[in-house]
């Protein structure tokens, strides 16, 4: 019967209303069902069974059941004594379903309510009062089956009952008119359709289906029945291949599945806080990772909660009873910036709770790198992080700490500076005195800076051993070796970028070497250690959260042009200033900086090592301090020209001033005195009116620096004072010469007083930057690197129209205004919001630990060179919070000359590609051309799902609609290796040992080779051979040789790398003699067991490389002679040198056992 406007009588089978349901299931269009009726039984049920079930199987599929009260059905039970003061219709149902006989037809009714009413597929309501709360029967028949286009519905007299749906004389009429079914009452029309008839009632019906579920369903004696036969069934039935996948997963997974747990981390949190599946999902997987490798590293995108996961972490991490040998004290290492916020989420969680945290918990903040000198621009405009100085605020606690969280962690990725120093002899100190080493947790939306060493040197604060570390799949566990080859890449790459007019060809392949490398980090190192999920995984994976976030539109460019004249003068300043990237500091017609390099040119050696650090020397430490003031004076010129022009007034203040003392044979190094300052002849003018003389302000100095001596204070006497003998005489003259370009440029550039970048900033301000159809809230938050261009920046907005308010924001105020930030332009603030300020200008110091998301626009007026501040930057206004759809990003781009000299859009390019592909960021951040970001522009980019969000997702999916087949699944450790496929091709296997994480391997019967897998790549290639398929064929006749050969290859893979092995001229000499090996005939097992050594000898196997050389020896005397070696006596010395390093392995590593096994 095709399914159109008819009558439904159940006068044949074909005009019958369980045949008409039966195409309804079965319509695979239709992904709900909803009936009202005025009784149901389960016979009724057990006449559409099997479409009800397929129907049900469909993603997205759901049957609401409103079951009213029937007078005749009524009148007519209440005959039968069983039904004698029962209410209807629960008790009747109850009844009913308690004296069901065992039929198999009833059977698969009862599991198929179980399943589906514990999942909520199936919902059921009792109609029992109207609006007004009055009792009304409902004993209308309604059956609706909707789609996302479609609709059919059948109104008439036919119950949900076997004689309703087949017994008795009915009569039903079937709709299929969608516009009649949906039709909705209007103005000037009460008529009503199937569907907004049904939602009335069932608004205001009462909820059962748990009830039903608990109490009628499962006490029944068929439900009992019912569940013991599919217990026994289910244990009876093998694997299938899709569960075998399933088993791959939770070898993974299973511990974030665990939904005790869950309820756990629930009670933790405070009765203000939501609790979001994603955050305890990062605890779970940061707890795992922590316990297997000692740390872990936490890299959600910004503005995801990183403060709450970690609190959450903490709390468990106190709370559980385990004794693993680490003390219950906690220390966290943050930025000062981000410290409140941290004190208030700890106090947050102590609310009203019987066990406080706070009082086993440590903070430490980290410091601003001392200056070596005294005149180092304002710490908001140089980042001084490559110094060796830098050191924690307070003194690090001598304490025994079991877990040691930091946040924001990159800041931590040069182990030259103090601070990384300092908390490196901490994990030393801890271990020696308890014996085991606290756990790290490192915190960081941005974990690599500039380079892979970043990564690097935060992983060894936990992965202590770093030959031997427990990431197994990095050279065997032998980072060292592993970053050394990554970092050597690297800089190839990174060198070839910056070679002159690269090629779009050029370009491209730099792009897939910087993919390659970081592809192999992650698979290798931050797949077992790294939790990072990004906002499109938020969306697709946690949809009950119901977050939301902003769109990213843009980045939208502003460009300038500079006159003529000014672009020669610009290119001229460049190359007098930077003349290039790799420039030593040694020129006599560019700046060399030779006023921050005094203590290079000091004769005594133990004089220059007062100024040294633990692993850099005078002179490395005066060309970084060279290098640090070349690049701010590059960053201000780009940044703007009134800042630049401020910065070279003080240089040559500064310059001069060393001339001065060394003309007055009075020279003053003092780290922790501002020289310049006291060499000021002004300095007291406000209150005495009097200049200061030369003398007059070297006794000042005196004095200070005597102050220090007497309080102790003067840091390894560096604070002191020189004569012009104690150095070299030719570093004068090198002052000078610094000094008269210093003058010229200085001259130059006073006869320009237009700035073509601010122009166009009071051109953009209004039309597009406070546009109101883009920023209806009229918030603007303004990034940039000087506190000069702040000042400037603060005076063109005022000239454009003086209404605007600003707050401008630096490191000297960030304090004191903390109120007035929070409460115009944070929208999660709980005072009271104000709308005093409508743009807040900011250095970098507000580029983390601040929430600025009531503004929806942000304008970088000078781009950081720090790839990490730019998305930082951005993170401020894009969180949890934000009301706006969307965020606009908006850049200033060098100008044509200034890109072409210092090249900051390449740089800039180079370190966000390789962060990008490393970490997978949300969104698009510098440039709009598609040679600068590797993202397609034209698009609005979220972030691609993090590689294994998907796959937990599925286990968690499969667990809630099949929780007991999947606890069946997860007792099951045999039966593991299946075939789906009659052909030999490739295999999979899992193989593990008892001291290491398991390892994934792919067989190719075609090549006889075997490849390791990363995980994203096991499980795809698994979920692909398994989705559907069945398990009906034979394993191959050659299994067990396709099983040893994939443990064989996990135990090469486990062989640590010898780097000057593997370089030597012996290892040459042994990759020669196999290859003039493969040149003689062979059969196929002589060439694998070849294959084998060669592989050993690249990895830089002593052993197999002496051997094979031994081999090579005993050819070439054989060679002409009786009796020739055999290649029988060739095998056999490779195959036993094999068999002895496999040995060693498994004695180290336990020994390798395939655990899953898959046959494609």
């Amino acid at each position: 019967m095709l399914l159109r406007n008819t009558l439904i009588d159940n006068s044949s089978p074909e005009l019958s209303m369980s045949s008409c349901l039966k195409q309804c299931f079965r319509l695979d269009w239709v992904n709900r069902v909803r009936i009202a009726t005025g009784y149901w039984d389960v016979p009724g049920m057990a006449l559409v069974i099997k479409e009800l079930s397929a129907f049900l199987e469909r993603e997205g599929t759901m049957l609401q059941i409103l079951i009213g009260k029937d007078p005749y059905v009524y009148s007519s039970l209440l005959k039968n004594p069983k039904y004698q003061d029962a209410s209807f219709p629960h008790d009747f149902i109850r009844t009913d379903i308690h004296n069901l006989e065992l039929h198999e037809e009833y059977m698969q009714v009862i599991k198929l309510l179980l399943k589906h009413c514990e999942s909520s597929k199936i919902q059921i309501r009792i109609y029992l009062r109207n609006a007004q709360g009055e009792i009304e029967f409902l004993h209308s028949k309604c059956y609706i089956c909707s789609g996302v286009d479609d609709s059919l519905g059948i109104i008439g007299s036919s119950n949900f009952t076997s004689r309703g749906l087949i017994g008795n004389a009915e009569l039903n009429y079937l709709e299929s008119d969608s516009r009649v079914v949906t039709a909705k009452p209007q103005k000037g029309s009460a008529a009503k359709g199937h569907s907004h008839w049904f939602d009335e009632k069932w608004t205001i019906a009462e909820d059962w289906s748990q009830e039903f579920l608990e109490q009628v369903i499962k006490t029944a004696p068929i439900a009992q029945e019912t569940m013991k036969s599919a217990k026994q069934e289910m244990q009876e039935q093998s694997l299938s291949p899709y569960e075998l996948y399933i088993k791959l997963l939770q070898y993974k997974f299973s511990s974030l599945v665990d939904k005790d747990l869950n309820e756990i981390l629930t009670g933790y949190l405070p009765s203000t806080f939501d609790a979001f599946e994603y955050q305890l999902d990062a605890v779970k997987q940061c707890y795992s990772i922590m316990q297997e490798h000692g740390g872990f590293m936490l890299s959600d995108v910004v503005g995801l909660g990183k403060t709450v996961v970690g609190t959450l972490l903490v709390k468990h991490f106190l709370s559980m009873p385990e004794d693993d040998g680490r003390n219950k004290r906690v220390l966290i290492i943050t930025p000062p910036a981000i410290l409140e916020t941290w004190r208030e989420t700890i106090d947050l969680f102590d609310v009203d709770k019987p066990e406080s945290i706070a009082p086993s918990i440590d903070f430490v903040t980290m410091g601003s790198i001392g200056k070596l000198v005294d005149d180092i621009e304002d710490e908001d405009e140089l980042n001084l992080e490559e110094l060796d100085s830098g050191e924690f605020i307070e003194p690090l606690p001598c304490a025994n700490y079991g877990l040691i969280l930091i946040d924001e962690s990159h800041r931590l990725r040069n182990n030259h500076t103090q601070m990384y120093q300092s908390l490196d002899t901490l994990i030393e100190q801890i271990v020696l005195r308890e014996g085991a080493y606290p756990y790290i947790g490192l915190l960081s939306a941005t974990p690599q800076n500039n380079r892979p060493d970043d990564l690097k040197h935060q992983i060894y604060l936990f992965q202590r051993n770093h030959t031997d570390s427990t990431l197994r799949k990095a050279n065997g566990g032998n980072l060292e070796s592993f970053f050394a080859d990554i970092a050597r890449e690297y800089q190839s790459v990174i060198y070839s970028r910056y070679d002159e007019g690269p090629t779009a060809e050029q370009i491209q392949q730099s792009r897939k070497l910087l993919n390659d490398l970081s592809s192999r980090v992650r698979d290798c190192v931050l797949q077992d250690i790294l939790v990072r999920r990004t906002r499109t995984d938020i969306r697709k994976y946690y949809p009950e959260t119901k977050l939301t976030f902003p769109e990213i539109s843009g980045p939208h460019s502003f460009e300038y042009r500079m006159s003529k004249s000014l672009a020669k003068l610009f290119a001229r300043t460049m190359d007098c200033i930077a003349p290039k990237e790799n420039f030593q500091f040694d020129s006599s017609t560019s700046l060399c900086y030779y006023r921050y390099r005094a203590i290079e040119y000091l004769r005594d050696e133990s004089t220059r090592k007062l100024y040294s650090g633990r692993n850099m020397d005078a002179e490395r430490f005066s060309h970084q301090l060279a290098r640090i003031m070349q690049i701010g004076l590059v960053k201000r010129i780009e940044s703007s020209f009134s800042a630049f022009k401020v910065s070279l007034k003080n240089l040559k203040r500064y310059t001069q001033n060393m001339v001065d003392m060394w003309e007055h044979d009075t020279i003053f190094i003092c780290p922790q005195i501002d020289v310049n300052a006291e060499l000021n002849p002004r300095k007291h003018w406000d209150s005495t009116r009097k200049l200061f003389s030369f003398e007059e302000c070297a006794e000042d100095l005196r004095k200070k620096i005597n102050k220090l001596n007497s309080s102790g204070s003067n840091e390894k006497g560096r604070n002191r004072e020189y004569r012009r003998e104690d150095f070299a005489p030719e570093y004068i003259d090198l002052l000078r010469q610094d000094l008269a370009l210093i003058d010229q440029l200085d001259e130059q550039w006073s006869i320009y007083s237009d700035d073509p970048k601010l122009d166009d900033f009071k051109r953009q301000l209004l039309p597009s930057l406070l546009s109101l159809e883009r920023n209806p809230e009229q918030k603007l938050v303004i990034f940039t690197e000087a506190i000069d261009t702040v000042r400037a920046i603060e005076r063109a907005i005022e000239s454009v129209d003086d209404r605007l308010s600003v707050l401008s924001i630096t490191a000297k105020n960030r304090r004191e205004r903390e109120e007035d930030i929070r409460a115009n332009f944070d929208a999660n603030y709980k005072g009271e919001q104000r709308d005093d300020y409508q743009i807040i200008i900011t250095t970098e110091v507000l580029a983390e630990g601040i929430n600025l998301h009531r503004a929806n626009s942000i304008l970088n007026y000078d781009t950081p060179w720090n790839a990490t501040r730019l998305m930082q930057r951005i993170g401020r206004v894009n969180r949890i919070g934000s009301q706006a759809p969307c965020v606009y990003v908006y850049n200033f781009m060098p100008s044509a000359e200034g890109d072409a000299e210092i090249n900051l859009v390449k740089k800039a390019y180079t370190k966000l590609q390789s962060f990008h592909t490393l970490f997978g960021e949300d969104s698009q951040i510098f440039s709009e051309e598609e040679e600068v970001v590797h993202h397609e522009l034209k698009t609005q980019i979220e972030g691609a799902e993090s590689a294994l969000e998907q796959y937990l997702y599925e286990l968690k999916t499969y667990k809630a609609q099949h929780p007991e087949r999947y606890d069946y699944i997860a007792r099951q450790s045999e039966g593991l290796e299946l075939a789906v496929s009659e052909t030999e091709g490739q295999a999979l296997f899992v193989v593990r040992s008892p001291k290491c994480p398991a390892m994934f391997v792919r067989y190719d019967a075609l090549e006889d080779k075997c490849s390791m897998l990363s995980a994203p790549q096991m499980y795809e290639a698994f979920r692909s051979a398994t989705f559907g398929a069945q398990a009906s064929f034979a394993l191959p006749k050659d299994w067990q040789a396709r099983r040893d050969a994939a443990v064989l290859a996990v135990n090469q893979a486990l062989v640590k790398r010898n780097l000057n092995m593997k370089r030597s001229a012996r290892a040459t000499e042994a990759k020669a003699i196999i290859d003039q090996m493969k040149e003689m005939p062979m059969e196929a097992h002589s060439r694998k067991l070849l294959a084998s050594a060669r592989k050993l000898v690249d990895k830089g196997n002593p052993d197999i490389i002496k051997r094979i050389i031994g081999i090579g020896h005993l050819l070439k005397e054989r060679e002409g002679s009786l009796l020739p070696i055999t290649q029988d006596e060739i095998d056999t010395i490779i195959h036993k040198e094999i068999e002895i390093l496999v040995s060693g392995i498994a004695k180290k590593f336990g020994q390798a056992e395939v655990f899953i096994g898959l046959s494609l």
